[in-house]
Formats: structure tokens, sequence, C-alpha cells
């Protein structure tokens, strides 16, 4: 589902920048802390920076951590004997050794429980395992990726995750941007998921429309590409049965406006019982944009859909400078 008659995109500077920090640290062995909104394609980075790696013929692993049982999450990651606990009717490797020579992905790594998190500390810093009901430490190469969706600065200053833990995995911090963000790359993104969805669904892509294409970039897209993803199937799926155009209409997203409107509802019932006014809410915006488009200005206009000029007149206004002179008596 590519579009009709839009030429291929460069795609935005803020991605093509991302991607190359992406590139620049996959060939080195340094832990990676991936942050990121759900769905902004973290799993993708990280795939990303395997493949570009020296250990890109080596196993890919990720660790799920939020479908891993607490109990269980250290035998999980660094493996058990026979018999090391009730259940273990035999002996299993681990998440660290299968991954060997390669890439191991803790995914949501925030959900580790505090006696996990002591030994994983003890495994990064000295590159050796423990199986649960084992007498020897066995040695380990592996590289670490971590994700996470949340403020792992909170986190730590709750206590929630430990510090030293967090300057371990945050050898080099990346924030994946979310698509709002750089929605110049939709007609990209749009032709690479429709491409997998198709081959899935097996069935015949539709193009978009431009009409279409317009509809979806003045959405937020708070659920990121896997919400791009999921609004892609969902029209392809109608479109088997339905008589529908040729190619994809704007109408056929009307769903997506449906989820904004009750977000917006929310949203305004919050900042009431909150007794916020439309002028501070205005500026709370405006901040918000301009910290997600890193001060630029045009891209934090368009995203809040105002002109550049408009969202200049609203900035807040700086204070005159004081020179200390005294006035005429």
């Amino acid at each position: 589902m590519s579009s009709s008659k839009s030429k291929p995109s460069r795609g935005s500077e803020l991605y093509r920048d991302f991607l190359a920090r992406l590139d620049q640290v996959a060939g080195t062995e340094a832990t990676v802390l991936l942050s990121g909104e759900s769905g902004s394609g973290k799993g993708f980075a990280a795939e990303r920076i395997h493949a570009k790696s020296l250990r890109s013929d080596k196993p890919f692993v990720v660790v799920n951590l939020a479908a891993v049982s607490p109990t269980l999450i250290e035998a999980e990651l660094f493996g058990h004997e026979k018999g090391a606990f009730t259940g273990a009717d035999r002996a299993r490797k681990g998440f660290f050794r299968r991954a060997e020579g390669g890439t191991l992905v803790l995914d949501e790594v925030a959900l580790l429980p505090p006696e996990a998190q002591v030994t994983l500390l003890r495994v990064l810093q000295e590159r050796v395992v423990e199986p649960l009901g084992g007498e020897q430490p066995i040695p380990v190469d592996v590289r670490i990726l971590a994700t996470s969706g949340g403020d792992l600065d909170a986190e730590v200053a709750s206590g929630g995750l430990r510090g030293d833990l967090y300057y371990r995995l945050a050898v080099v911090p990346l924030e994946v941007p979310p698509l709002r963000a750089h929605l110049e790359d939709l007609p990209d993104l749009i032709t690479a998921l429709s491409a997998g969805i198709t081959r899935r669904l097996g069935i015949e892509a539709r193009p978009v429309s431009d009409e279409a294409l317009a509809r979806l970039a003045e959405h937020p897209w708070p659920g990121n590409v896997r919400e791009l993803e999921n609004a892609l199937e969902r029209v392809a799926v109608m479109g088997i049965t339905s008589s529908l155009e040729s190619s994809v209409a704007a109408k056929e997203f009307a769903f997506l406006e449906e989820a904004v409107r009750g977000v917006a509802d929310e949203l305004a019932a919050r900042a009431l019982a909150h007794g916020l006014d439309l002028e501070n809410l205005e500026k709370a915006m405006i901040r918000a944009a301009l910290t997600e488009h890193r001060g630029n200005i045009s891209a934090a206009a368009r995203q809040i859909g105002l002109t550049r000029r408009a969202f200049e007149y609203r900035l807040p206004k700086p204070d005159p400078p004081q020179n200390g002179a005294e006035e005429p008596a």
C-alpha cells in the first residue's frame, strides 16, 4: 500500500539522525538502553543494532520480562540445574547462555525484581552466570541491549531500579522518536508495513490515495508505529470483501477520529477537574511540542496545528533585561 502519486520520501531529518546513531553504536560492543513510547519501534532498533554489529551471524535473543513470572526470572535468565526447585525436572541453559556470542535484549528492564537486579549487575560486571543449583560460574559472551517504555530516572529515584544497574545498562542511552515527531516518514513506513501485511494475509495490496495519506498525517498516533500497522491491517482486511475503491480512501480511516475524540474528551474532563484554563493548557502544549521536537519551531507548530507565525506569537515572552540603572529623581 504505497501512495499512488507520492514520490519516494527521503524521510525526516530527526529519524535519519536516529538511524545514524543506531548504526554508529552498532559497530561497538557498548551496552545500549533504548527508551521510547510503546509501539515506537524499540524492537526494530534493537534488531538493527544486532544486524549491523559484528555479532550479526550469532543468536539474537529477546527476553520479554513482562511475560516472565517474577519468581522465575532468575532461572529463565541465568539457567538452572535439574532439581534446583520444585518443577525443575531438567536442566535449562537460560537466556544468557542461549544468546552466547550474540545479542540479548532485556525488554522492559524496569520490571526486574530487586533480587534479579543484584544478580544481573554481577553478570554485567563479571561476565559470568551461575545457574540456580549450580556450583560453578559459567563465562558468557553476550552483548546486552535493554529497552524501557517508562521513565527510568523516576524508577531510580523511587528505588524501583538500582542506580548502579541503570548506569551499567545506559552506557549509550538512545530514545526512539515517537511517530508524531517524524510524520515525514509516513509514506515509507506505509510501504514497508503494508508489504508485510499483504504478504502475511496473502492478499493483493491497494495503494493509499493522497487524500488518505493526508488524513493519516493529521492523526497524532498515540500508539506510534504499532498503531499505524494495526490501522493498515484493519483496512486491508475490511477491503477483502467490501466493494471499495481500487485505492484506499480517506474515509476508510474514519475509526481513527473516533479514538481521538474519546481521548480529547477524557483529557478535557481531567483538565477541568484540576482547575486548568485554556491559557495554561496552551502553554503546556507549546512547551511539550518544543521539547519533543528539540526546539524546532516549525515542527512543533505543525504538530499543534498552528502556522509558525501563530506559534511564535503564542510563545512566552522573555522578561525585559534589567540594566540596573536608577531612574532620575
